[in-house]
């Protein structure tokens, strides 16, 4: 059962498949090296065991920044890609905020037996609902085209 197709994922949510394939990596590298340390292999922080899907979401904002220029320059369109760059950047700011604060909050928490971080999970969930209330924007003006 598929609950989204390719295309309507890539539609609604504006992320191309290259950023779908550089999360799903960095994900992967990430969960490995979550197991490792777990598991103590190694001794690494959990900022280290989220650097992966730093370095994913390095690449996506080049990429957008990238594809922004080429749409600028190519089509002489400035007001679409604009919207659709402010957009991609916004999201991609929620989900780097949201992997930070969550790395934080945990690593105070689980690695140090304190409280590092008084932040409440509120306030460490706070970039998730901002970047649903975005999703629910993009969808609507991707319908709408």
């Amino acid at each position: 059962m598929v609950l989204l197709t390719l295309r309507e994922m890539t539609t609604w949510f504006d992320i191309t498949l290259f950023e779908l394939w550089v999360h799903f990596a960095a994900i992967i590298v990430s969960s490995v090296m979550l197991c490792l340390k777990l598991h103590e292999t190694v001794s690494i922080s959990y900022m280290w065991v989220a650097s992966p899907l730093f370095v994913g979401l390095a690449f996506s904002y080049f990429f957008v920044f990238i594809i922004y220029l080429r749409s600028c320059v190519e089509f002489k369109d400035y007001r679409g890609p604009t919207v659709r760059v402010i957009l991609n950047i916004f999201r991609l700011t929620c989900i780097t905020l949201f992997i930070y604060f969550i790395v934080e909050k945990i690593s105070g928490e689980l690695e140090k037996s304190e409280v590092a971080n008084r932040n409440t999970y509120g306030m460490v969930f706070l970039p998730m609902w901002l970047l649903l209330a975005s999703w629910g924007f993009q969808m609507c003006r991707a319908t709408n085209n």
